[in-house]
């Protein structure tokens, strides 16, 4: 029998479609995403080996459609990260709340002095406020995963107990810190631009007497024989790793959400650890020679009240809606509603 020339033509069309198609899918799944992560953590610290695991997580969960190359320790400031992330340089970078600021602005508002007041109560207020801050999020980068890295505290070469002691010395500060900067220059502190390599240098021949940090990043640099610090935390200090979404754009939606799944996983046991790792490294610098000063609860109370009266004078500085969503939450909590 004569087969149709028609029926011929259709049959070979659909399968070279067929194989087309599928050859397609096949070099598409074999693609590498090659991505270069940077931070400024040194690689021989909790941080870094956390990364180092990180590294490998994301090429095993995505079978090794992710190639990952890890620089820690980098000297680049957090704006010049950024830069390299929009200019595709790099495509994953850790930041501070510092850098975070220009990436999600609304961040600022769980760095208000003397707010949040303990881990119970950021834990309380990020279970909130996620959703918000991910919304908020400039549309060039996608967070991957917020982290909490400590408390900044106030170190000193002598005893600071309230905001007037505080208030008589020179504050060595990165120009990286400008939101944090500004609430402390209208609060009439005088603050030194210092580079944080310079730190020690400036401490020793008094061009400075104070600034402010988390303990983890002081303990390697040991600054802390004859320093002395107030054991009262500041604000708490985020950190976030971020990818640019040129890069995100170039992952699978399965691969988007295995990264975003075992990063979150990490950074949920690092957490977990940062409370016993900042008292691990405040007792190794008091045993080192810090002196830590622990101000009674009538001296708090002055911190509190003097960021409250100062409060109307700042509030342009924050997100009017977050600040107060986060006030009510603490609030209801402190009033046990």
């Amino acid at each position: 029998m004569r087969k149709n020339p028609v029926v011929i033509f259709i049959l070979i069309f659909f399968f070279t479609a067929f194989w087309s198609v599928s050859a397609q899918r096949g070099s598409t799944s074999s693609q590498v995403t090659n991505i270069r992560f940077v931070s400024g953590l040194p690689r021989n610290s909790d941080w870094g080996r956390a990364l180092d695991r990180l590294a490998s997580d994301w090429a095993r969960v995505t079978n090794n459609q992710v190639s990952v190359t890890m620089t820690h320790g980098s000297q680049m400031s957090e704006s010049q990260l950024l830069s390299s992330l929009r200019s595709n340089s790099i495509q994953v970078a850790v930041f501070t709340s510092a850098g975070m600021f220009d990436i999600c602005p609304a961040i600022m508002n769980l760095s208000v002095p003397f707010m949040i007041r303990n881990n119970a109560e950021l834990d309380l207020v990020l279970s909130d406020v996620k959703p918000f801050l991910e919304s908020h999020v400039v549309e060039e980068f996608v967070v991957i995963t917020w982290s909490k890295a400590g408390w900044i505290y106030i170190f000193s070469n002598q005893a600071v107990f309230i905001p007037n002691d505080l208030r008589r010395l020179r504050i060595a500060t990165s120009p990286e810190l400008e939101s944090m900067n500004t609430v402390f220059r209208r609060l009439n502190y005088t603050l030194v631009p210092t580079d944080m390599t310079s730190l020690g240098t400036r401490l020793a021949s008094n061009m400075v007497s104070a600034f402010y940090l988390i303990p983890t990043l002081i303990t390697p640099m040991n600054l802390h024989r004859g320093l002395h610090m107030l054991n009262l935390p500041i604000c708490p200090a985020m950190g976030a790793i971020v990818m640019n979404r040129v890069t995100w754009n170039q992952l699978t939606a399965a691969n988007q959400q295995s990264i975003v799944r075992v990063t979150q996983q990490t950074a949920v046991e690092f957490d977990n650890a940062m409370a016993r790792t900042e008292a691990n490294a405040i007792s190794t610098m008091e045993r080192g020679g810090l002196v830590v000063n622990r101000p009674t609860q009538a001296q708090q109370d002055i911190w509190r009240a003097d960021m409250s009266n100062a409060m109307p004078s700042l509030i342009d500085l924050y997100d009017r809606e977050l600040y107060n969503r986060i006030l009510n939450i603490l609030e209801r909590s402190r009033s046990g509603r």
